[in-house]
Parts: structure tokens; sequence; C-alpha cells
């Protein structure tokens, strides 16, 4: 009965053990309970708890984290010798709110000069309850560097500061543990003075290794790990004392001259930590984002409202804006407004987005039904105000001219798309709104949105100030030790050569898709890897010492695209810290999870081809005053088919590159659904499935299908499998799935789970011949079919929405050609290689590109006329930011330069034109407009 602590790799750099690793061996040596203390850190408590439940060990969740060492002198010093450290140990949920509250504290208000609290922070806490411990974290804390030194009355003077904070029953601390070659007489008698000073003042001694990996032949690992930390070699790491997590009977031994210290059973009675952390099989559970409604409004109604409101809106585009709609017809008048809503007749002629014949097949009661089962679905898994939001995110972006769009299954709703959160009609395109929601789905689904990235920082400004700083954060993502990066790190620290290191990472093979890079990997499937293992002795120590912090987390980022918005304040879910840039908060929770403890993600995206469409409409309706609604224009333009068949992919999105432009050539694209399923056939795997997609594109009549219902869902792709629907769809209606099995056989197959297909084979078979009537030879064809598809097929709903988009950019290319490249080139204008072969591109498309010129050029490209655009002064290599504004802002005070002089005197006189920036000048013929003949 004891309650050590451990680090483990979420220690950033600071401890050796992963956790799964560590619960395994402590289990082995004997603990029934131990705690995660990692420093500054509650990232891995989650993992750490589950941990402990399966090998059935009472988890104790917990965090180190520094203290200053005197009152009032928390701002004035900047030495980690005047921080103590102390363990936190949480003994309830309430106590696990605390720690993630105390952790935010430390890493997100009192980072300066390192993270730390005050002892007033532990203070505040406590006084809420009964709910940690706070343990004196041993040779690391003040307390036991004034044993040593031998002042009693300093000691007593730091227990009295504790015990005026924090009630005594509250405090622990940790035996000293030895130092190496510490004389042992000594360190047993500097125990029984510390054991004798708490026992006066009621306070309890614990036995705690405070392990940071989990043998002694592991320290030559943390060593590496420690000098990949602080970039030295190992030679310049010792080690104080052991760190390794020694059997219980042995640390027992160690510290038998302090009867009775082993004895924690009491302490342990009093933890019992129980949470919930099977959220992504509770979706309805989860903890939503809160919509700011008015009091009179509840979500549920007012998600119907915006749905009805966004119907009449689309299928009636011009007689009215949306604003009016919304006054003729309130939230309070929501009956009326869908009696209104059954009644209308689309106006099809000014329906662009929509094939001539559709309205022939459907009718707007279609379109209510659809509406209201997938309402009930959203209404009755709780997620109205998620749907609210994340309309409400893409309505300002609407109304601020940001393009958008929405990634993966969530772009199969009609209610998402009806309330601006989707780009794309479901309907048209047959995408079911079950693979994004369906009654039988446990895991909480997220809507994944796309933004153009040079505006993404004002959608998260929105985000943060609309839903409050405190409740909306980023994710955090690790960085870790892979093979080969493990290698070259590891190898450094040992002073081996660059060029070795580098050649033996290199050795070491990337394994295909669907398998990681693993050691394992390396050493069953090269020869050379076990060669050179078994034949040098160099590269065998590197590859021992990789192989135990393989997997290893090396630092922390955020999330390229996650962000949080809790319905409470983030410390509530999560533990907090900054990003890089201190701009904003981050869960130290990843995506994995935040999903487990109920929290749903939203992605915020930026996509540089968004950007470029965006600026090219806002271009396009400046020089054309026109209004060009992207969502509602004409998806069988011929020109911009046209376009593509003729290879002009350039800047176009997902359909832009040699092969993929090669393929649009052969397959000469008539209609958007061609375009979405290249978006998902252009990849490894399916990749090989191009050729004859194109022949039966070319000739539909060749068209196969495994049996004739399959072409109800299959005639888009004449019989080809593309999509994850094929297989869904064919489950539910040939095998007799229902959409939650038919997800788990997705799943399954998909990540190629070996336990859920042999158990799925004889289902899928045995349905397919009892519901849908086939005989047993080609059920089993079927299910053959889909075994390798099932690992690389895409979301139907995913391509349909990059499906779109690329049609957009080839729209805007095709027909306002100058706009659509003026936007691209000055999207990429530092990078020199793509304006050369965009300026051929131009020549190609009957676009002129002038040189820059000081007298007409701005900062970046900019239109002259419907056939020329002028090259932009930033795309001029070696020429500063700050040049070329005094260029513009001179010329717009002052007029054009009339000749070298007058520029040389208006610009020149100011100090800003350096030689090289002159020349920069020269060489791009900027200045060959002012009449001068220069040599340089």
């Amino acid at each position: 009965m004891l309650l050590p602590r451990s680090y483990s790799h979420h220690s950033l750099l600071s401890a050796v053990p992963q956790i799964p690793q560590l619960i395994k061996n402590a289990k082995q040596k004997g603990y029934t309970t131990i705690a995660l203390t990692d420093e500054d850190s509650g990232s891995g408590l989650i993992e750490f708890y589950e941990a402990c439940l399966k090998e059935n060990i009472k988890p104790i969740l917990g965090a180190t984290l520094r203290i200053a060492n005197k009152e009032g002198n928390e701002g004035g010093f900047g030495s980690k010798k005047n921080f103590s450290k102390v363990a936190l140990l949480a003994k309830n949920q309430d106590g696990y709110k605390s720690l993630l509250k105390l952790i935010s504290k430390a890493r997100t208000e009192r980072e300066t000069p390192f993270y730390h609290l005050k002892i007033q922070d532990l203070k505040e806490e406590i006084d809420k309850g009964d709910n940690f411990f706070v343990c004196l974290a041993g040779n690391d804390h003040e307390l036991i560097q004034s044993i040593r030194a031998g002042s009693l009355s300093e000691a007593q003077e730091t227990i009295s500061r504790y015990a005026k904070n924090i009630p005594t029953k509250n405090l622990l601390v940790e035996a000293i543990y030895p130092l190496k070659d510490e004389n042992q007489e000594n360190w047993r008698n500097l125990n029984l003075t510390l054991k004798q000073l708490l026992d006066q003042n009621g306070i309890r001694m614990v036995l705690s290794p405070a392990s940071r990996y989990l043998e002694k032949t592991d320290a030559e690992a943390f060593r590496v790990v420690l000098a990949i930390r602080e970039q030295t070699k190992l030679d310049q790491i010792e080690l104080i004392r052991d760190f390794d997590l020694p059997k219980t009977i042995d640390l027992q031994t160690k510290f038998d001259f302090l009867p009775g210290v082993e004895n924690t059973r009491d302490l342990e009675d009093q933890i019992d930590i129980k949470l919930q952390t099977d959220y992504d099989k509770h979706a309805d559970d989860a903890f939503f984002p809160k919509f700011n409604l008015p009091e009179d409004q509840e979500p549920a109604q007012r998600l119907a409202w915006e749905t009805y409101i966004g119907l009449v809106t689309r299928l009636l585009p011009g007689v009215k804006t949306k604003k009016d709609w919304q006054e003729q017809y309130p939230y309070q008048r929501l009956n009326d407004l869908k009696a209104f809503a059954s009644k209308i007749t689309p106006d099809t002629s000014k329906l662009l987005g929509y094939p001539a014949s559709y309205w022939q097949k459907k009718t707007v009661k279609d379109y209510i039904d659809r509406i209201e089962y997938e309402l009930e679905i959203i209404i009755k898994k709780g997620y109205s105000e998620y749907f609210l939001v994340f309309g409400d995110i893409m309505g300002f972006c609407n109304q601020n001219g940001i393009v958008t769009n929405t990634r993966g299954s969530a772009a199969g709703s009609l209610v998402g798309y009806l309330t601006n959160i989707n780009v794309l009609d479901p309907l048209i395109y047959d995408l079911p709104f079950e693979r994004f929601l369906n009654p039988f789905r446990p895991s909480p689904p997220d809507i994944d949105g796309d933004f153009a990235d040079d505006k993404r920082d004002l959608v998260i400004n929105y985000i943060r100030n609309h839903y409050g700083d405190t409740k909306v954060s980023q994710i955090i993502t690790f960085g870790t030790m892979l093979p080969r990066a493990a290698v070259r790190d590891v190898g450094r620290v040992l002073g081996i050569s660059y060029k070795k290191c580098d050649r033996l990472s290199k050795l070491i093979p990337i394994a295909p898709q669907g398998k990681k890079t693993t050691f394992d990997f390396a050493f069953e499937t090269s020869d050379e890897v076990r060669e050179v293992y078994e034949k040098d002795e160099e590269s065998k120590r590197i590859i021992d010492i990789s192989r135990k912090i393989e997997g290893n987390y090396r630092h922390a980022s955020s999330h390229a695209a996650g962000l949080l918005i809790t319905p409470t304040e983030l410390t509530d879910y999560a533990p907090l810290q900054w990003d890089s840039e201190h701009k904003m908060l981050v869960s130290q929770y990843d995506m994995k999870i935040c999903e487990k403890v109920g929290l749903v993600k939203l992605d915020i995206l930026g996509i540089t081809n968004l950007a470029i469409l965006g600026n090219a409409i806002a271009l396009t309706e400046q020089r054309r005053n026109i209004d060009i609604d992207i969502l509602n224009i004409d998806v069988s333009d011929p020109k911009a088919f046209e376009l593509l068949a003729g290879g002009r992919t350039m800047g176009t999105f997902q359909l832009s590159g040699g092969a993929m432009t090669k393929y649009l050539v052969d397959l000469r694209p008539t209609r958007v659904e061609d375009l979405m399923a290249m978006v998902a056939l252009y990849r490894p795997g399916p990749m090989a499935n191009i050729p004859e997609f194109i022949k039966r594109k070319r000739n539909p009549k060749s068209a196969k299908y495994f049996v004739p219902k399959m072409k109800e869902w299959m005639e888009p792709t004449f019989g080809i499998l593309v999509y994850q629907e094929d297989l869904l769809l064919t489950a539910i209606e040939i095998a007799g799935y229902d959409w939650g099995e038919a997800d788990v056989l997705r799943k399954g197959m998909g990540k190629k789970i070996q336990a859920v297909i042999e158990g799925q084979h004889p289902k899928f078979v045995e349905g397919c011949i009892n519901h849908g009537g086939l005989d047993r030879e080609k059920a089993e064809e079927i299910w053959q079919a889909f075994l390798p598809f099932a690992a690389y097929g895409f979301n139907k709903a995913h391509s349909a929405s990059y499906g779109m988009v690329a049609y957009w950019t080839a729209y805007m290319k095709a027909e306002y050609t100058v706009e659509f490249m003026t936007a691209y080139m000055t999207s990429e204008s530092n990078n020199l290689d793509k304006i050369a072969a965009a300026i051929a591109e131009c020549r190609e498309l009957g676009v002129q590109v002038l040189p820059p010129d000081v007298n007409t050029s701005y900062d970046t490209f900019s239109i002259e006329n419907d056939q020329t655009i002028r090259y932009g002064l930033k795309s001029v290599k070696n020429l500063g930011v700050d040049v070329i504004d005094y260029i513009i802002g001179e010329r717009k005070t002052g007029g054009n330069f009339e000749n070298i002089e007058d520029f040389l005197e208006r610009v020149g006189a100011r100090g800003l034109l350096t030689k090289r920036n002159l020349e920069a000048l020269i060489l791009s013929g900027a200045l060959d407009g002012l009449g001068a003949k220069i040599k340089i």
C-alpha cells in the first residue's frame, strides 16, 4: 500500500515511459495504485485513467507544478532555484476539476519566468472542498534543501507557510530519495529528521520514486532524452539519482527504517475518481457549444425556423432577401412559415444550380420531408445548438465575403445547407444524411469547415469575440519521435557523425498507406536494417536507444484546424496552455481525448484556393458592377468544362497537377458529378480505376453493376466503386443492415480491423442471400470487391463538396479569366516559379502580363483591362515592403514619376532606397517606363 507517482512522455523530453507501458510495469512490480504527475501538464490524464482501469489499478490524477519559494517574491526571480515542485493529487471529480484549473492558471496566467503558482492559488481551490492533496516533491522542494543544509528553523518556516494556507490533512511530503554515491547513514538520518519534523506538525510522509523511466537499464535513454531537450551531447548529462520505478518490495526495503510510512491505505481510500470518458460512444451527452438565444426562444425551434427561412430564400431567389423573409415570418410565426413553404413553387428560371429536369422529379414536399426527418434526429441527439453555432459562423462569413466550404459527411445535411453550413444541395447529388448523423450512430460527428486562408484569422476572432475568450480554444497536437527522426536525434547526442546517422535514417523503410512506420516494420521488411544492426555496434546502440523512445512525444503544437467552443469555462473540461505565438488558448487534450471527454470539435481550416476564389469574385464584382452568388451559378457552363478538357487546370481546386490534368483531358468532363468522382478517384489505390471510369464515361453503355439494384446509387459512376456510400447502401439495401450496422462494417473494413472483418463477412453474405435474394457466389463476389475498396473509399459528401468547389474555380477562371488569374498570381506572389508558370498560363488564355512599372504597378498584381494584368511590385525579388509602400504612396500624392531623376529625388532622398533595391527595380524592368538606359 503505497502512494507512488510517476512521470510519462507527456512531460515533454523530461521522462521516458509511455502510459500503457507505465501501468503494465507498475502492476508487474506490485503496485495497486499509482499517480501520474507530469510536468506542467495534464495532457496524459485521460489516457492514464483508462489504462489504469483496464489493468485494475486505482488511478490517481495529478500534475507537478512549481511554487515560488517565498511569498510575495513571485515576480522578482529568474532562477529555477527559487521554485519548488509540488505534486497535486486529485481525490475526486471536483479535485480533478481543480487540477484542470490550476494547470491552466500556471500555463496561461503565471508562465513567467517559469510556469508556476502561488500558494494562495492552491488555497483558493482547496477552500472549495477537501478535493486534493498537495505533495511536496522530495528533492525538488525547498523543504528538503533546508533539511539537507541542516537548517531546521528554515524547514519549520516552510512547513508553517504551507500549513497556513493548506490544511495539514491535505499536505503530504515525500521521503528523501538517495542521491547517487550519497552516504547511506547520512541519508537515513536526513529522513529520520524530516519524519520527526513532519510528525510534530501532523503531516504525513509518503514514499515515492517519482520515476521518469521504468528500469535501471533505461537510464541511458532518459539521459538521451534530456540531451535532446537541452540540445547538447550525452556526456554533458549526469543524473543526480536513480529515476526508475522499483518493485514495491524493493521500495519498502529501501525505506524500512521508516516503519509505517509505507502504509497509506487510509490515504488511498480517500481517493475515488470516476470520470466519464466514453462520450465518443454517447454522442447525445456531449458538451455542445451554447448559442446565444433570446429568453423566449429555444434551440430546437430556432433551428427549425432558420432552416425554413433558408428553404424559402434558396428556392425563391431574388424574391426577397433572407432578412426580409425573417421580418415577414419571425420566430414566433414558425408554423405560418412552414405552411407558406409547403405551398411555394420553385422559380426554376433563377435556380441555376439545378439540372433542367430536376424539378420534374423533385417537389417541395420532398424537401420538407427531408427537413423534418433531419431535424428530428438532430434535435433528439442534442445537436441543435451545434448546428446553430456553426451556421452562425458561416453566416458571418457570407456577410463578409469569406468563401467557405464544408468537408466530410456533414455536407450530406439539407438542414446544414439551408442554414449556411454547407455549399451544395444534398438532394441533387443523393447525399445521405445518415452518413453524418443517424439514430444508431453512437459517436459524435463533427463539422469540418474550410475557409479562405487569408480571412481565417477574422473568422477565429469573430468566434472568440462572440462566444467568449474563455470558452474558445485550439486543440493540441504532438510531434512524435518516429524511427527516422529518432535515429537522427539519438545519433546526434551520442556524438556520431551526421553522415552516418543520415545514412542509417534513410535505411528505415517508410510503411505503405494504412500502416505505421515503426522499427518493427523496418526489421520485418528491410534486410539492410537487420544487417547494419547486427554488424555495426554504433548503429545497434543508436537503434536500441531509439526503440526505447520510439513514439514518444517530442514537442507540442496546435492542430491546423481544430477549435473548441465550450458551453461553460474551458477549464471545466480540459487543462489549457498558450499556443506558440501566445495568441490563443490551446486545450492540452488532443483531438481524440477531447472527443472522449465530450468536447465537440469544430474544424476551421484555411484553404488557399478559397482565398483565390473569394478574391477573384470580389475583383469581378468590383470591376464589372455585378453580384456573383457562387451558390447559385450555372453548374453546366460549357466554358468551364472546355477549360478543364483543354488542360487549363492551373489554380483550380483539387484538379491541377500533371497526372490529374492528363486524366481530365482524356475524360472530357461534362457535369459536376464527373469532377466529384475524380476528386475521390485521384488517390493511391482508387487511381487504378480512373482509366475504366474514363472508358465508361465515353461509352455509358459499357457501365456494369454487380446487381441491377445497385444502379440506383452507382449510376453516376457507371458502376465503379468510388464512394464509401457504395458500400453503405449496398449493405443496407441488399444485405439488410441498418445505418448503425453499416457504419460498423465501414469502419471495420476501412481500418482493416481483422476481428470486425471476420465477424462481418458471414453476416454480409447471409444478408445478401436472405434479404437481397442473391446467390452465395454473387454475395461473395460483392464482398471480395468491397474488401480492398473499403480501405480507401471516399466519403461521397466530402467528394461532392470538393468537386463543387473545383467547379467554382473552373467556372470563375473560364468566365472571368483576368480576375481569376490576377487573384491566383497575387496569392502566389512569393513563389516566383509559380508566377512564371502563371504568366505562361495567361498567355495560353489570351491574357498579357505586363512587367512591373513604378508608375502603374501596385504591391499585388492588378488588372489594366480585360486582357491585361500588371505585375505586382511585391513579386519583385529583393524589393522590401517599406520601399514598395513608399513608392505607391508617393505616386498617389505627388503624381507619376516623370523620369529617373524625379524618381531618385522623390524616393531615394528618403533614404529607403538601397543599391540592392535599385538593382531589383532595374533588372525587373520597373524603371523602363521612365525612359532611362541604365547599366549595372
